[in-house]
């Protein structure tokens, strides 16, 4: 199989690079054409190579079919987090769903949190603080959420270690809405509003203390 690259033409102010590729076995010709960004084509040698014609082998070339992979995948995870903010594991899915493959979109959602297009510690701290202070969820139950986002283990932990919050105090508001103290006076009950209380992420502690909070405003 011969193997040409008969065209490469900067494109978007040459931040991108067109490439065209004809592939030539027997009587069979198929041409490729795609984009890849400058650094790639940097990466690849053909720097200087813009506007020249050239043969590069079958290793080259599947090189350079990946980095076009690569960019496409970039370039729609940007245009998915224009819609909304995502987690690295979630933009991987994002990407595959679309049709890329599995290491494309890995190294694609890498790429994107390393450029701070995906801020993720970031993203976990803002979310932490709205679970606890919105919607007065525990600890335990934060961390939950978190990881079902997609967050990664460290960012969760990060977040968690940030968060000025008192989770006494945010167990005795959800505890307010739930009846107050007063549902603690029938063992039945009691029951039903600690199991409620610790789906929601709070400890015994927590739990304890809040009742304290309740008491201390009578």
């Amino acid at each position: 199989m011969n193997i040409t690259v008969y065209g490469i033409r900067a494109v978007a102010d040459g931040a991108e690079a067109e490439i065209s590729i004809e592939l030539r076995s027997g009587e069979q010709t198929q041409t490729i054409k795609g984009l890849v960004s400058a650094s790639m084509l940097g990466e690849l040698g053909f720097g200087s190579r813009i506007g020249t014609i050239f043969e590069i082998d079958r290793k080259t070339c599947d090189a350079v079919l990946r980095s076009m992979k690569l960019h496409s995948a970039i370039k729609k995870g940007i245009s998915l987090l224009g819609y909304s903010k995502s987690t690295k594991r979630a933009m991987k899915q994002k990407l595959t769903r679309k049709g890329y493959p599995a290491d494309i979109a890995e190294e694609a959602a890498e790429f994107l949190a390393l450029r701070g297009y995906i801020r993720e510690y970031d993203d976990a701290e803002i979310y932490a603080e709205n679970l606890a202070n919105r919607k007065f969820y525990g600890k335990n139950r934060i961390k939950k959420e978190l990881f079902a986002k997609g967050f990664e283990s460290d960012a969760i932990s990060s977040a968690l270690d940030t968060l000025d919050v008192d989770f006494a105090e945010i167990c005795a508001k959800r505890l307010k809405n739930m009846g107050g103290i007063a549902v603690f006076e029938q063992k039945e009950a009691k029951n039903k509003i600690i199991a409620s209380l610790m789906r929601y992420g709070f400890s015994y502690d927590d739990i304890k203390n809040a009742k304290e909070l309740l008491r201390d405003e009578e």
